[in-house]
Parts: C-alpha cells; structure tokens; sequence
C-alpha cells in the first residue's frame, strides 16, 4: 500500500477520527489543568489548527471531515462533518493562552479566543471498545464514499486501561484491517500523563513490559508506514523500522504535536 499516494484535497478530502477518555481518572491533575480539561482544550486546539491549515484567505476549504468521540459514563459523538462545518460550529470560546515568538528570538504567553468542540468530562468506566465500534462505523461509512483515498485516521486519547481489553482489542484491530487502495486505517494511541518519562514511536514495547496499559495500547497501535518517516521527521520525530503509531506518558505539547502530524488534510500536497 502506497500511503499519501493519493494527495489531499477537497476532491480527495482526508479523514480524522479523535478519541477522547473521559473515564473517572481524567479527573487527575496533568500539568496545567486535570487531564479532562487539558485534553479538551488539546482537542479544540487540533481541529482550530487543522481548519487553519485548511484554509485559503478567509475560506476553510473541505479537505478532511472530522469526527470527535467521548467516552467515560457515555459514549458520545461530539463533534462529526466536513472541517468547514465543524469549524462554523463551536459550543463556545474560551481564552486560553499560547506561546508565540516575540520577534527577538525569544517567547511569550499571550491570550487568545479559542473555539472550543468538547466539554470537560470525568465520570465512569472506560468503555474504549464502544468508542472503537462507533469510530469503526464512521470509517466505513467514509471508505464507502471515498473508497480511493488516503486512508483514515483515528486517533485515541487515553490516561489508562480500558474497561474490557478483548473487546477493545478486537475492536481496534477491526479499525485498523479496513482499508482504502491507498492503505490501511492508521491508529494512533496517546497515553497521557503528568510523567518525564516520554516514549514516542517506539518499535518494541520492552521499554514498558512491565506496564501492561502500555504493552496493550503498543498492540492495538498501527505500524507506522516507511513512507512518512520523511514527514515524521519534518515533524521532529526519529521514527525507527517498525515504529508503532503509540506515545506513552506523553505530555501536552507532544500530544498537541501528534495528532497535528496525524491530522490529514493540512500541510499535505493538495488538489485544492
């Protein structure tokens, strides 16, 4: 399978797939905020981005349709269309603040509107097998529509276990066996935690073989395909040969600076 053979653009729009926990635990402090909140503020960030990445002027053009799913005491679909749908479409704003260069080779917090797609929630289980099914639903539904496209992605957003592994297992593997002629779904899974301790596309899970949340999420995580190491790397990732599409332990910025790689449909060579 080619991956990216298929270049993006609104005649070929991409497709994301974000799943956030929002289990009892995302109520634990992680960096800056409890992991629900940051998480949804990471979230509504990443969609922000990739709409501004899919912009032409003042036009968000329909490069990728988004969909954004919850779990914790429900399994929701908060979020689910064309980017310049999703886009036009916030519960709200917030100010949050961002760090940009200061012209004199330095940086600055300052704060800016952000729309915002998904409430902070923290109640329940880990129902991660359900949010699987639903996103395996949405993907065929797509691949049925765009059936020669780059393949969709689907990322998952995790601070721990899921309530039944074997069912998340088989419902994970589901996901990732579908597939377009360009390639088989990609999935990604980010453990999140408030921990210094970073792991990032590793090829081999003996770095965490005595956590088995990690081992597991290693398992249910796709290869990441040769063909965007080249990409990984403009992105500041040292993939190796059989590098799993996994991050344990990772912090806000480097949860921001996957799914923005994962994202398809921004800075990729397009038919506009």
């Amino acid at each position: 399978m080619a991956y990216r053979n298929v270049p993006i653009g609104k005649a070929n729009p991409g497709c994301i797939v974000i799943l956030v926990d929002q289990s009892w635990s995302m109520l634990e402090d992680w960096q800056t905020g409890t992991k629900a909140e940051r998480a949804a503020i990471i979230v509504s960030r990443a969609i922000y981005d990739l709409a501004m990445r899919c912009s032409l002027g003042a036009v968000i053009r329909p490069r990728c349709y988004v969909c954004l799913i919850s779990y914790g005491e429900h399994v929701d679909c908060a979020v689910e269309g064309m980017i310049p749908d999703v886009y036009a479409s916030p519960i709200e704003t917030k100010k949050v603040k961002k760090s940009i260069p200061d012209g004199s080779g330095g940086i600055v917090e300052v704060e800016v509107e952000l729309p915002i797609w998904l409430q902070p929630r923290a109640n329940g289980g880990t129902p991660m097998h359900e949010a699987f099914e639903q996103a395996s639903e949405v993907v065929q539904r797509w691949i049925s529509d765009w059936p020669d496209n780059f393949p969709p992605v689907v990322i998952n957003v995790t601070d721990g276990e899921p309530t039944h592994p074997d069912l998340t297992g088989d419902a994970a593997r589901k996901v990732m066996n579908l597939q377009t002629t360009d390639g088989n779904v990609l999935v990604y899974n980010i453990h999140i935690a408030d921990s210094h301790s970073e792991i990032v596309f590793p090829s081999q899970n003996t770095q965490f073989a005595d956590d088995s949340p990690a081992g597991f999420l290693f398992s249910v995580s796709s290869v990441l395909p040769k063909s965007l190491f080249p990409m990984a790397e403009e992105h500041g990732f040292s993939p190796q040969p059989g590098a799993r599409c996994f991050a344990y332990n990772a912090s806000e910025v480097l949860t921001t600076r996957i799914i923005e790689f994962g994202s398809p449909g921004g800075d990729l060579p397009a038919n506009t």
